[in-house]
């Protein structure tokens, strides 16, 4: 075989085409400048097959143009992963900081609702009173300063439940946006399946679109890429629960939890039941919100109404050994505390325990659980008493079905109904006394009653005697302690607002590191697969000269042909 002036026509052919695709490619690369997640896509050349020829008495291969390897999407996989598993501690950490900034609103003490101020203003009150415990203004101002303090205290444990609230109507939004990913995820791995059969072309523009979505998806939860031998990919939990198998998806769901003031738990669809992952997810937006709802914020409502409980508790006992000018006696200020007795809704034997308390001036402030320990259809009849605010054990006890007995200081309890081993009740009287506390309609409707003395004559040393409250260490660091703490009212409120600032300073220098990381990853990523405009703007160049010398070859092909006609 010798050449001939087709094979150098097909050669120009090809170099045309192939640099035209190459423009095709640099245009779209161009185009997508400032698309997020796209990646710059480079076309790779490789030499056409040659044929063979014979000259001058011996075999030779002759070339016969250029045909494109393939359009490669510059991407570096690992660096991808690095930038996933970042992506979940910086959702959880952004969650954090914008929640703890809604708190730090509301404990603002320059808000003109401040805590501080109410009590201060309250004893400032109850000391005019023992000055002139006869007064009816300074009787009237009480009730009024009172009133305010409670007000307040109602103020801060309806807004924080509020938020909590808030947070769980969120988490339903989050799981909704979660099962729109995994979708969207799945539905791209069937697709760049389909379209990567064997091909030596990839489905570049889909491949961008889905770790786009996998990226956004890393940030709202806990996830690990597993990639699959068929060009699909695999994401499951960090525990391994599946959420996507290739283009199969397991949505998650939401149900309510009784046990857990009636929030939302976070369920997953395995296909032949659900699971409850609620403690299995680890990180992402959805952990943040999940941790500051049954966590953080729960902390800080459980302190306030434990504030709320023992300054009620404290101030009533001295009010009760009082007497009013009006020679009454045995009367709280505040409205007393009940006891409010939540049974698991996992029980499964039929027991009800009722409570009331029994002792308003020495019963504990903390919540308790008792766990049964012995099973009544068995003739055993005991529980465990655990201390759900200290996290101690205070005793074991044994009871009489139907006999009403007292425990931590004033519970009187009566347990009916079969309790099987296992089975749980917590109670408490301090549960909602931040937003339940009011002053006694029988003292606001008669002052006269308020008792400010010590005897019938119309002193004020009882008075005093309540005001000394405002000074009186009556907190351990982390609950009511009455006579045996190290805190007062006030530093154990400025403790709680404290422990809020230190939170939230911690969670914006977390979120400011996370920040940081992440620019430098993103960084890298633009630097391996973004798109420059100078680079491609060479690139346009080159393929547009190399293209009009292959118009050029075509031209001089055809002379030459001409010239052969000529002839």
């Amino acid at each position: 075989m010798t050449t001939n002036i087709f094979s150098a026509l097909s050669s120009a052919k090809l170099g045309l085409l192939a640099q035209q695709l190459a423009i095709e490619v640099t245009g779209q690369n161009i185009a997508n400048v400032e698309t997020e997640g796209y990646s710059r896509q480079d076309v790779t050349f490789e030499a056409n097959t040659p044929r063979h020829a014979i000259k001058y008495g011996s075999m030779h291969q002759i070339g016969t143009g250029v045909r494109v390897a393939g359009i490669e999407r510059a991407h570096d996989q690992f660096l991808f992963e690095q930038i996933m598993d970042e992506g979940d501690l910086t959702g959880s950490t952004e969650v954090k900081k914008e929640i703890f900034e809604q708190l730090e609103v509301l404990f603002n003490e320059g808000s003109g609702r401040s805590l501080n101020d109410a009590l201060s203003s309250f004893f400032a009150s109850v000391h005019d009173l023992a000055t002139n415990a006869r007064g009816l203004s300074e009787r009237a101002d009480l009730v009024s300063k009172a009133e305010h303090l409670a007000s307040t205290f109602n103020q801060t444990g309806k807004q924080l439940y509020t938020i909590q609230r808030n947070i769980d109507s969120t988490i339903e939004a989050e799981v909704a946006e979660i099962n729109s990913l995994t979708t969207q995820i799945g539905k791209l791995n069937e697709s760049i399946h389909a379209n990567e059969p064997a091909s030596q072309y990839k489905a570049n523009d889909l491949r961008d679109n889905r770790d786009r979505l996998v990226k956004e998806l890393s940030k709202k939860i806990d996830i690990q890429l597993i990639e699959e031998s068929d060009n699909q990919i695999s994401l499951t939990l960090k525990d391994g629960t599946a959420l996507v198998l290739k283009d199969q998806v397991f949505d998650l769901s939401t149900s309510i939890n009784a046990n857990n003031e009636s929030f939302y738990d976070v369920y997953i669809d395995s296909g032949s039941a659900t699971k409850d992952i609620t403690s299995t997810i680890t990180g992402g937006e959805l952990r943040g919100y999940l941790d500051m709802r049954d966590t953080e914020v729960e902390s800080i409502l459980d302190k306030m109404n434990i504030l709320s409980a023992s300054f009620i508790q404290e101030f009533n006992g001295i009010h009760r050994a009082g007497f009013g000018i009006d020679g009454s006696s045995g009367l709280d200020f505040f409205s007393g505390l009940d006891v409010t007795v939540d049974h698991d809704v996992d029980n499964t034997g039929t027991a009800v325990v009722s409570m009331t308390n029994a002792s308003p001036t020495t019963v504990s402030v903390d919540e308790f659980e008792i766990a049964f320990t012995g099973d009544n259809a068995l003739g055993v009849k005991s529980f465990t008493l655990n201390n759900l605010t200290t996290n101690a054990s205070s005793g074991t006890f044994t009871f009489n079905t139907g006999s009403t007995f007292n425990i931590k200081d004033g519970f009187a309890v009566t347990i009916s109904g079969l309790a099987h081993a296992g089975d749980k009740v917590t109670f408490s009287v301090s549960e909602d006394a931040a937003s339940g506390m009011s002053v006694s309609s029988t003292i606001t409707a008669n002052t006269n009653k308020i008792a400010a003395g010590t005897t019938t004559n119309g002193d004020g040393g009882n008075a005093l005697l309540m005001a000394g409250l405002q000074n009186k260490l009556a907190f351990n660091s982390v609950t009511w302690s009455s006579g045996l703490g190290s805190y007062t009212f006030d530093e154990y409120y400025n403790a709680v607002v404290s422990t809020i600032g230190i939170e939230s300073f911690s969670a914006q220098a977390t979120l400011r590191q996370q920040e940081g990381i992440m620019l430098q990853l993103n960084s890298r990523r633009e630097s391996i697969s973004g798109v420059s405009i100078d680079e491609e703007m060479i690139k346009m160049i080159k393929f547009q000269q190399a293209y009009n010398a292959s118009a050029r070859m075509i031209s001089v092909v055809d002379e030459m042909l001409d010239a052969l006609n000529r002839m």
